[in-house]
């Protein structure tokens, strides 16, 4: 089935990183990678505790690229939970990478996006508008009168990988003809103002509402720091070597 929409508030501190959301008023979600009290920061500024600006220098190279790769692992961590293809998943989200120095170095991953068709999760069924010929039924049209056509298939799709395409009776695929849009959509059972079916589309999560689930927000968390601490190494071997000034 579809997950519902999210509006919970929550912040969840795992291994350093920490999940905001599910939202913001802009529709954002994020993880804030914040350095302070680290056991690899503590271990950096002894190994650098004779080159002045070294720690700062090596922790801002350092978390820099954890956000970074925090950027692209994200679709990664989705897909592990989600039936989406990580072109669906690019192509619905917006994101942003903020830096703050005022108390420490943080870095701010913010991850924005609408709700995403479902017809664009994996499993989504027929492919193309497609009518179902074992039988016509009666359908008003837009001149009043009754006429027996032919229905279209019963559409299905599903958002996550642990469970099957389920398939809504009331629901097919249907391309939009103002705009091409090829989407689900189901009959609510009220009309339009020019008496025609009144139809919506379904849609599954966000991109933020799917990272927002636990099992995903703790895994880009602890990737992060792994990241942030391995780079954090480097770094410091690079200001030691000269390499870095």
């Amino acid at each position: 089935m579809i997950e519902s929409d999210v509006s919970r508030e929550a912040r969840v501190h795992v291994g350093g990183g920490e999940y905001l959301g599910p939202r913001d008023t802009n529709g954002f979600a994020g993880i804030q990678l914040s350095v302070a009290g680290q056991e690899a920061v503590d271990r950096a500024a002894r190994l650098l505790a004779g080159m002045e600006g070294g720690i700062e220098k090596a922790v801002r190279s350092a978390i820099s690229k954890a956000a970074k790769r925090l950027q692209s692992s994200n679709v990664k961590a989705v897909r592990e939970r989600y039936a989406i293809s990580a072109a669906n998943i690019r192509e619905n989200e917006n994101v942003r990478i903020t830096y703050s120095y005022d108390s420490g170095v943080q870095a701010f991953v913010r991850f924005g996006g609408a709700r995403i068709p479902l017809f664009r999760f994996d499993g989504a069924s027929p492919h193309q508008p497609t009518k179902d010929t074992s039988g016509r039924a009666p359908v008003m049209k837009g001149d009043d009168r009754w006429r027996l056509m032919y229905p279209s298939v019963a559409a299905a799709g599903h958002v996550l990988k642990s469970t099957s395409p389920y398939t809504f009776e009331r629901a097919f695929v249907a391309r939009m003809g103002s705009t091409g849009h090829l989407g689900i959509f189901e009959r609510t059972g009220g009309m339009t103002s020019n008496d025609k079916d009144e139809i919506e589309e379904l849609f599954g999560p966000s991109v933020p509402q799917m990272l927002g689930h636990e099992d995903v927000e703790k895994k880009l968390a602890e990737d992060a720091m792994q990241s942030f601490e391995k780079d954090l190494d480097h770094a410091v071997l690079a200001i030691l070597s000269g390499y870095m000034r």
